[in-house]
């Protein structure tokens, strides 16, 4: 497969459709204490200062090649995030 296909947008939203079927809701939860530990996930203040500056960059429209592969990068990481914590809300008995 050509590398510039694998870090494209499409590659990008069909790992997150099929991420989003494995691991629907109707599938098996996580234990009480997993979805837990699923809730605190978060990204480090360096990465929140790493994507503060890419976002800017971004906006500014100054993105090396490199930096919009990276910032792709978080972008897919956080969908991933988001929706294991999604479904580790629905195992938890109070969710947050």
């Amino acid at each position: 497969m050509n590398s510039d296909l694998l870090s494209s947008p499409i590659v990008a939203t069909f790992d997150t459709a099929i991420l989003t079927r494995t691991i629907a809701p109707v599938r098996s939860q996580f234990s009480p204490e997993v979805a837990g530990e699923i809730l605190q996930w978060d990204f480090s203040p360096e990465d929140q200062r790493e994507m503060a500056n890419l976002s800017a960059k971004a906006s500014a429209g100054t993105l090396t090649v490199e930096e919009e592969a990276k910032i792709d990068s978080y972008i897919r990481v956080s969908h991933i995030v988001n929706l294991l914590q999604a479904k580790a809300r629905l195992a938890t008995p109070h969710p947050v």
